[in-house]
């Protein structure tokens, strides 16, 4: 018999010319298929394979004990510092061009839309198996989208970095402002160096990191850091209102352009499906279910920050917010010394997320030239994340208003990355109908698609009139 061949144990003939040693040898080769097949019935997966070294430092062990690597708070820290950032930090102005009940409602609908798709996006992992976003869409809808969405990525990314890098010189503004500071930190050419030295200490260290898991650590200061500086904003403008009650100028329903032309920083707030893929592979169980929970506990705490950011910054400032918040403070006035705690704490956030957005980037422009991230040798991978974060530092410089940013990324690449193509990844990932999904996942699929599609045309034309 050749080696090839695979033996019947029902057949006689062929059962006596097996040897004792043979029949033992198949007997826990069935013993292991079964082993297997048993641990594939399971509801979860078996633990990742991957582990972390060890380390000797009893803080690092402390920390990794509270915050294990690929476990809930993890990842659900690191999918709120993916999304929390300079969209916060513009959602008063929003708030003041929608109109207080009308942000309120389409901020609401964005979170739950954004659950849904982050379970989208975890069902399109788990079928195909593939780690990165432009990956997935390539097998599923072709080699012409896997580019389009990889272009849409890097654009999305670098608008993303170049928010976060005006929203630092933003920070700089009210602490610069005043005369015991010298007169050349004060002109925009003094600002926009103290913003890029802040870039080469504080930034550009976290952008050279292959896994995102890495930085799980600053992820979850950085989210406590805006959570305090959001506690801030509520106390300053609660003490506020007891001495000035209500403003008169406070609006409900916004009219005319500019509850369109701010629907861009509502999505942009939300937007995080561009780090999904990472942190769903790097969880210690990955399944579609626990991509849910993760989620529904990372945007719930969010939308909370959200709304009571907008709601205050608008309550306080009213007409008067039209860019980013941390604008209208200054720390130096007695009554405001607590933001200057909050504000070093929203630096920190903000170089965390600069980070968090440099990694889909590198792996579209990575998926252009067919690498693999893990394959790619450390020095190489930290070299090209340099150039990279560099590019997004000088857009960022010479860029005017957070704003525009946040409009033009959050609805032209937010309505792709968070709707579109979440929804084409569910449909072509096989098993697509009426009656296997459900009408629930059958509706909201679609009510996803043409919820982008609206996002995608009417935000961006609003967004492009407005800078016009």
């Amino acid at each position: 018999m050749s080696r090839n061949e695979t033996s019947d144990p029902f057949n006689a003939d062929e059962a006596k010319h097996l040897s004792p040693m043979n029949e033992l040898q198949k007997e826990d080769q069935n013993e292991l298929q079964l082993d297997t097949l048993d641990e594939m019935d399971r509801d979860e997966p078996l633990p990742s394979p991957r582990r972390e070294r060890e380390s000797k430092n009893i803080f690092v062990r402390c920390f990794r004990t509270v915050i294990p690597p690929g476990g809930l708070i993890s990842c659900a820290f690191t999918l709120c510092s993916s999304t929390l950032g300079a969209g916060i930090l513009g959602l008063p102005a929003a708030f003041s061009n929608m109109g207080m009940a009308t942000a309120l409602i389409l901020l609401v609908i964005c979170v739950v839309l954004t659950i849904y798709s982050l379970w989208l996006v975890a069902v399109a992992a788990e079928r195909t198996g593939l780690r990165t976003y432009p990956e997935i869409v390539e097998l599923l809808l072709g080699k012409f989208a896997g580019y389009c969405i990889s272009i849409v990525l890097i654009l999305n990314c670098v608008g993303a970095a170049v928010s976060y890098v005006i929203s630092i010189s933003n920070f700089l503004t009210p602490i610069l402002d005043d005369d015991a500071t010298p007169a050349y930190l004060r002109t925009w050419s003094g600002n926009k160096l103290i913003t890029s030295l802040i870039w080469l200490v504080f930034i550009w260290p976290l952008c050279v990191f292959k896994e995102i898991d890495n930085m799980r650590y600053c992820s979850f200061i950085g989210v406590a850091c805006m959570i305090f500086f959001v506690l801030c904003l509520i106390v300053n403008s609660c003490q506020y209102m007891h001495k000035e009650k209500w403003r008169s100028d406070i609006i409900y329903f916004g009219t005319g352009n500019g509850p369109i032309d701010s629907l861009g920083t509502i999505l942009f707030a939300c937007q995080v499906q561009m780090n999904a893929f990472e942190i769903y592979h790097e969880m210690a169980k990955p399944t579609p279910r626990r991509m849910f929970v993760y989620s529904t506990v990372a945007m719930c705490l969010c939308g909370i920050l959200y709304i009571l950011a907008g709601v205050f910054g608008y309550a306080r400032f009213g007409s008067e917010v039209n860019s980013s918040i941390l604008l209208k403070y200054q720390p130096r006035n007695k009554d405001q010394h607590v933001f200057w705690v909050a504000y070093f704490g929203v630096l920190l956030k903000l170089c965390v997320a600069y980070a968090l957005h440099q990694i889909p980037m590198r792996e579209s422009v990575y998926h252009f030239i067919h690498w693999d991230v893990y394959e790619v040798p450390w020095l190489l991978n930290a070299a090209i994340c340099t150039v990279l974060a560099a590019v997004s530092l000088v857009l960022g410089i010479f860029v005017p208003t957070l704003n525009m940013v946040l409009g033009l990324t959050g609805s032209f690449c937010g309505g792709f990355i968070g709707f579109v193509f979440p929804a084409f990844m569910y449909m072509y990932s096989g098993n697509w109908t009426f009656r296997k999904v459900g009408a629930v996942n059958y509706l909201s699929t679609y009510f996803l698609l043409i919820a982008g599609v609206v996002a995608i045309v009417f935000g961006t034309i609003a967004s492009i009139y407005s800078v016009a």
